[in-house]
């Protein structure tokens, strides 16, 4: 995601000794815990196991942030989905250096927009230490409010639980399955400087989705990670521009906690250059976990 002075991205190799600087901050251990990391190796390790796996697992993760101007990184900011809150909540940690200067509320703004719009999660959630009053400051800069003060099994010392957005209002499952679909085509989407969403699709999707693509030369059958690499090169690569891709045409069949929806779609962009239009049609297999719906399945065929 980009914002006015901010680009945030999933960590990746390369990024292990900004990762050493914030845990070894008094600032870290004593808002979140110290994990005993003091060494690069140690940084490398815990940044794939808790910031690298989480991003295919859970589609959920902390992003690196760094300033647009000169790619300097300056914190980590994010959404995570905690076992003691109902729905996903905002998390972010920054150096202190880059304190006092708005890139945490303009970061976690970021994540909450991004939350609501692209994860379709009307409502988020937030803890701080009772003592940090800066993090709550940046949650209520945001719109989020306090909403409980509380002991969780695992954490030391009393949280404070901020939320922001309504309460979650009932919807049909058909309703909430059509919505998922709109959102699934729109992660594509790179028209005029648009960022695609791509990071998104993990959380949409099962980790073991089943993905095929059907043509002349028939079935390709791919994992998600296969399903997003070659898309995101395309997409940020600058191969394809001006992309976007819709639903034309929608069936839905519910059966409680399973749904198959039949699909028509009309996609258009640049490739290399060339302007196309094409068709096609999509089937999208659907399974409730726990509070929503999530794709267990997609197929297609490119029509014309």
């Amino acid at each position: 995601m980009k914002t006015e002075r901010l680009l945030l991205r999933w960590f990746a190799p390369g990024d292990e000794a900004h990762v050493l600087a914030q845990l070894q901050e008094d600032s870290w251990k004593l808002n979140i815990n110290d994990p005993g990391v003091r060494e690069l190796e140690a940084a490398r390790f815990w940044m794939q196991e808790k910031l690298l796996k989480p991003y295919w697992g859970a589609g959920l993760g902390l992003w690196l942030v760094a300033r647009s101007s000169d790619g300097v990184a300056v914190g980590m900011c994010g959404l995570l989905q905690r076992d003691y809150l109902p729905v996903p909540d905002i998390g972010y940690a920054f150096l202190p250096s880059f304190w006092g200067q708005g890139y945490a509320r303009e970061a976690a703004q970021a994540c909450r927009d991004y939350g609501r719009e692209v994860l379709g999660e009307p409502r988020l959630m937030a803890t701080t230490a009772t003592f940090n009053e800066a993090s709550g400051r940046v949650l209520e800069a945001i719109g989020m409010q306090h909403v409980d003060t509380r002991q969780f099994e695992g954490v030391e010392g009393l949280s404070k639980v901020y939320a922001t957005g309504p309460a979650l209002e009932p919807r049909s499952e058909e309703q909430q399955i059509s919505d998922l679909l709109q959102r699934f085509f729109r992660v594509f989407n790179n028209q005029d400087g648009r960022l695609p969403a791509l990071a998104a699709l993990p959380y949409m999707l099962l980790p073991q989705a089943l993905i095929c693509r059907a043509d002349d030369g028939g079935l390709q059958q791919m994992t998600l990670q296969q399903f997003v690499e070659p898309r995101y090169e395309l997409l940020m690569g600058g191969r394809l521009q001006q992309f976007d891709e819709s639903i034309t045409e929608q069936r839905l069949d519910r059966q409680g906690r399973v749904a198959q929806a039949w699909l028509r779609y009309r996609k258009a962009g640049v490739l290399d250059g060339q302007a196309f239009e094409a068709f096609g049609q999509k089937t999208v297999q659907l399974v409730k976990t726990g509070r929503r719906w999530q794709i267990a399945a997609v197929a297609w065929e490119d029509l014309c």
